[in-house]
């Protein structure tokens, strides 16, 4: 054989032998790209939001580690790829209904803080009516601790107002204090309303 013909045969064998070699040794790469991408799709709650592709890239990790163990390492190669792909889909899916699950939620908390604050607001008001009826019945302690509880309920309504459409947690933080002193006002408003039980008896004649 000529040598310039050798040239030529060297490069073929080299690469001949390492395509041998690239299907015969473990593709550690591509298992470590698969794995990161199945940790991704875990993080993302792909079992909750996205069970059909979790599951799909549940199977394709089982199928790619029986060809690890059993030395299939050109299959294991295609089957690591295959996790890959669906561990980056199963992400996404994830992520995509995580994030309308999240909108949902946030509306239900939004109506229900909403809720919370008109029915507040309407016993508030029930309440300024029965207040401004019982009138001189109020003593000055009782119309100081009124003027204060008034100030108090009403910047609580207003600051839940403002918060519930940005954070309906935070809104209803803000009225938790609010309940009780209705429920105080209530009591006393109702047994000023209430007529007396005790009245004077005649004096009783000889």
């Amino acid at each position: 054989m000529k040598l310039s013909h050798l040239w030529g045969v060297v490069p073929l064998l080299a690469s001949v032998s390492l395509l041998t070699l690239a299907c015969t040794s473990p593709p550690e790469a591509e298992k470590r790209a698969a794995d990161a991408a199945v940790s991704a799709a875990t993080a993302a709650g792909a079992d909750k939001y996205a069970p059909s592709e979790f599951a799909a890239m549940t199977a394709a990790v089982k199928k790619a580690e029986y060809e690890m163990s059993n030395k299939a390492y050109k299959k294991a190669r295609a089957s690591y790829e295959a996790v890959k792909d669906l561990a980056e889909k199963a992400t996404k899916a994830a992520a995509e209904k995580a994030a309308t699950a999240a909108a949902a939620e946030k509306a239900a908390a939004t109506a229900a803080a909403e809720k919370q604050i008109a029915d507040l607001e309407g016993r508030w008001k029930e309440l300024q009516g029965q207040a401004e009826a019982a009138g001189k019945k109020l003593k000055a302690d009782q119309k100081a601790a009124w003027d204060t509880d008034a100030k108090g309920v009403a910047e609580a309504l207003e600051g839940a107002r403002a918060a519930v459409a940005i954070d309906a947690a935070a809104a209803k933080a803000k009225l938790a204090s609010i309940p009780a002193v209705l429920d105080k006002w209530a009591a006393d408003l109702a047994a000023l309303a209430a007529p007396t039980k005790d009245r004077k008896k005649p004096a009783a004649t000889k």
